[in-house]
Parts: C-alpha cells; structure tokens; sequence
C-alpha cells in the first residue's frame, strides 16, 4: 500500500511541474492540472499508511480559497494561481501550511528578482521597446510549485525512510 501511496505523490509532483512549465511558457495555469490536485487528494487520503486528519485539510484548503479570492478580487494575483495554491494548501494541511507558504513565499522572491535582472538587461538592449519594472508578469506558479514540491518531499520522508 506504501508504495501505491508513493505513486500518489509522485502524480501530485508530476502535476505541480506540469503547472509551473505551463506558467513559465504562457503565463496560464490549466485548470485540469487543479481540478486533477483536488481529485487526487481522495485516493492520497484513503490509501495512507496511518490517519489522516482531511477535515483539517478542507479547513486549510477552504481559507486559502477564500484569501486567494480577495487577493484575485483586489488584482494581486490571477485565478490560476489561486486555485493552483488553494488545491496545493489541501495537500499541505495544517501541519505543513507554514511551511508551504514560507517556501512559495521565497521562491517567488527570487523569482520576481529574476524577472526583474532579465527584463533589465532586455530594455538595455537598443532597439527594443523598454519595459517598465512594474509591469512585467511573474509566473508565480513556478513559485507554488516550489512550495508544493517541498512539501511533497516532506510527505513522502516517513514512507522513504521509516525510523
């Protein structure tokens, strides 16, 4: 059962890179790669070597769906990352979330950081048209998919190393 537990992670891993190569080539998140998360969940749940509490899962799940959606509603963030983060906060819980966040937090640090040095040397390039700093998107959900590889990996310690 371990090893069907660890093909499950394994799938979440595989969709998570499958999101963040989407968002670095077209800035869009599919939405069958979040609906997929959110399916995958169940079957993560119910083949567990022990208990997990998904209850508090859904809790995490539900509150970072509704901080997304303030987020999207004041223009911070696109739908696609929302829903990428919420589907990957469900995964994380209440046990990882801090982690998650933290991890998201500094990838899309260095992200944007990246994106900024890059489009700096493109507008230094004479003949091409300047792009302000502030304007120029980041695929933020290479950043979740970071976070979420992270905790992934975390997940997966105790069936990879039992003590």
């Amino acid at each position: 059962m371990s090893v069907f537990h660890l093909a499950i992670l394994f799938g979440a891993a595989v969709l998570l890179v499958i999101a963040a190569i989407s968002d670095a080539q077209s800035y869009r998140i599919p939405n069958k790669v979040c609906a997929a998360m959110l399916l995958l969940f169940p079957v993560f749940v119910a083949s567990a070597p022990g208990a997990i509490e998904w209850e508090q899962h859904l809790m995490v799940f539900g509150l970072m769906l509704i901080s997304g959606f303030i987020m999207f509603m004041g223009n911070v963030a696109g739908a696609g990352d929302i829903k990428l983060l919420a589907a990957t906060g469900l995964w994380a819980g209440p046990h990882l979330v801090a982690v998650f966040l933290i991890t998201t937090l500094l990838a899309g640090g260095l992200l944007a950081l990246l994106m900024a040095l890059l489009t700096h040397f493109r507008n230094k390039k004479p003949g091409r048209i300047k792009v302000p700093l502030a304007k120029v998107p980041i695929p933020y959900g290479i950043a979740i998919s970071t976070g979420g590889l992270c905790i992934l990996s975390m997940l997966s310690q105790p069936l990879l190393f039992p003590s």
